[in-house]
């Protein structure tokens, strides 16, 4: 009986625990994901595939003379888009409306360039920049939403380990500090955390 006592204490103690670690991390949560670097004069700048708000961003550190091209990424069309294809109903590409962006914000027609096809995700997106740069380009910034810093901090470092790489968060987009709180927000940090956890264990696309 004095067993079965310490024994549920220890559970409640350490549910308790539990509790108090999850609530703390939550709470830093988005703020573990979005650190941002300060950006410095670099070769390139790469933008990833992935939220409109991106480009932007991009567009904003070319203005600043922070390099002279910039490189977008050309993800993979997605089922739904394909489907529109299909029925002859016009729908641009992701990376052509990046583009169309870049344009509309000041960047010339050829400071852009389009890398990569059909690219599934961060890691093919880290595979094509380093076959574009290694050896090549030292200084790159990577520009991305702020809740995809991280991951994309650690995939980018191990394709690229010898560049300096800055990567910077898109100022259009934002990820704030009670995440639970906007839908969007929610969604995107629920989603990045098990990402994260199946690149550590060697998961790839």
């Amino acid at each position: 009986m004095h067993c079965a006592k310490k024994c549920g204490l220890f559970i409640v103690v350490t549910l308790l625990g539990v509790g108090i670690a999850s609530a703390i991390a939550t709470g830093f949560a988005a703020e573990w994901l979005s650190v941002s670097d300060k950006p410095g004069k670099a070769d390139a700048i790469i933008v990833l595939g992935g939220d409109f708000s991106r480009p932007f961003q991009a567009a904003d550190l070319y203005k600043q003379g922070i390099a002279a091209k910039v490189y977008v990424s050309s993800p993979v069309r997605e089922n739904s888009l394909r489907l529109l294809d299909e029925a002859g109903v016009a729908y641009p590409r992701h990376e052509e409306v990046y583009r169309q962006v870049l344009l509309q914000k000041g960047v010339p027609a050829d400071a852009i360039e389009f890398f990569g096809k059909e690219l599934i995700s961060t890691a093919a997106e880290a595979k094509i920049a380093q076959a574009l740069f290694a050896g090549k380009a030292k200084k790159l910034i990577v520009v991305t939403s702020p809740y995809h810093l991280r991951r994309t901090r650690m995939i980018f470092a191990d394709a690229l380990p010898d560049a300096d790489i800055r990567f910077v968060a898109t100022s259009y987009e934002l990820l704030p500090k009670q995440w639970w709180t906007s839908q969007d927000a929610a969604r995107n940090v629920l989603l990045e955390i098990p990402k994260i956890v199946f690149y550590k264990i060697g998961g790839r696309f």
